[in-house]
């Protein structure tokens, strides 16, 4: 497939040097004619050409005026001119290429030298483009890949929410329980300071699903979770394990009765009212805690022993918590390890 001839405006409004580059040039080049600058303008805008040969002596609007027109067009200023022009003054092709002239053609026009000033600067301007395109498409390609990088780390956050939070209540899940618990107990190696393991469920929460609906109960939960955070300590972890099971770490306590007083103010606020569809609704919890180092035990096991003592403690008449230390002590129901 033959290469597509470059376009080349000639804006002259003399005929001698139209058919002196018509003669020279046509054969290499498809040349458009405009006898004045304000022709040239118009055809230009129409059809953008490779390269302008422009005069700079016209009548009406001249060379200069004509140039600076183009270059204030967005989509022509970067098309190459040429002026053509019989001054040799120094002053005069200065303002020329001020104005953003690429070159000058000096009357009585040199053909050989002319054409080659004209191949030499349509090759340079093919480098040009194939420059911009290849610049543009690595830009293309640095945003696609940065917003492909931004979708990805979206949808790694939303997959760490899934893996790690409960959907309904914005808490820790079992998973994340783990890692939190595994971190407090080596810290609590370090510091030698007790770290409490608590594990309730609700008392009553069964009827507030089967009379107002699950919507309800997952509203109660929502609540509940709120009502729980604003009493602990920023670095204690709340998380919910099953429907309305949860398990809260207290992390460097000062002494054990610190965990027994949290807990009391926990069963508090566990008790006060909930206003769910309109109605007042009640629950409690029952309460197992086990208490690191004196259960000196692995993780999962330390969840265990206050998921036993939690039962214990409904078994006790519910609304109270159960220290797993005094049913392994007695030997009352202790499943050991």
């Amino acid at each position: 497939m033959a290469e597509q001839r470059k376009e080349i405006l000639i804006i002259d409004d003399t005929p001698t040097n139209l058919l002196t580059f018509g003669a020279a040039l046509s054969n290499e080049f498809k040349l458009r004619i405009a006898t004045s600058g304000e022709e040239g303008l118009v055809i230009a805008a129409k059809s953008p050409p490779d390269l302008i040969l422009l005069d700079i002596m016209m009548s009406g609007i001249d060379g200069y005026e004509t140039c600076r027109r183009l270059k204030a067009d967005p989509i022509l200023r970067k098309i190459p001119v040429i002026f053509i022009t019989a001054m040799t003054e120094s002053e005069a092709e200065s303002a020329g290429l001020e104005l953003g002239a690429a070159d000058y053609i000096t009357k009585p026009l040199n053909i050989k030298i002319a054409r080659q000033r004209i191949r030499n600067l349509l090759e340079r301007e093919s480098l040009r483009k194939e420059v911009e395109l290849y610049r543009d498409h690595l830009e293309s390609l640095v945003e696609a890949r940065t917003l492909a990088l931004s979708i990805a780390q979206v949808q790694v956050n939303n997959l760490e929410g899934i893996a790690y939070y409960d959907p309904l209540t914005g808490i820790p899940n079992r998973r994340l329980l783990v890692d939190r618990l595994s971190q407090s107990v080596a810290k609590a190696k370090r510091t030698r300071r007790p770290l409490a393991i608590s594990y309730f469920d609700l008392d009553g929460f069964k009827p507030v699903n089967d009379q107002l609906g699950h919507d309800a109960g997952d509203q109660l939960l929502c609540e509940l979770t709120k009502r729980i955070r604003n009493i602990l300590r920023e670095y204690d972890t709340l998380a919910r394990v099953g429907g309305d099971e949860f398990v809260l770490v207290l992390c460097s306590l000062d002494r054990k009765n610190e965990c027994y007083d949290i807990l009391e103010r926990l069963l508090a606020t566990i008790r006060l009212p909930f206003d769910i569809k309109d109605q007042i609704v009640t629950v409690s919890a029952s309460v197992g805690v086990t208490l690191y180092p004196d259960d000196e035990s692995e993780v999962g096991d330390l969840i265990r022993h206050a998921d036993q003592a939690m039962y214990k403690a409904k078994q006790s008449g519910k609304n109270c918590f159960v220290l797993y230390e005094s049913i392994r002590a007695q030997g009352d129901g202790w499943d050991p390890v």
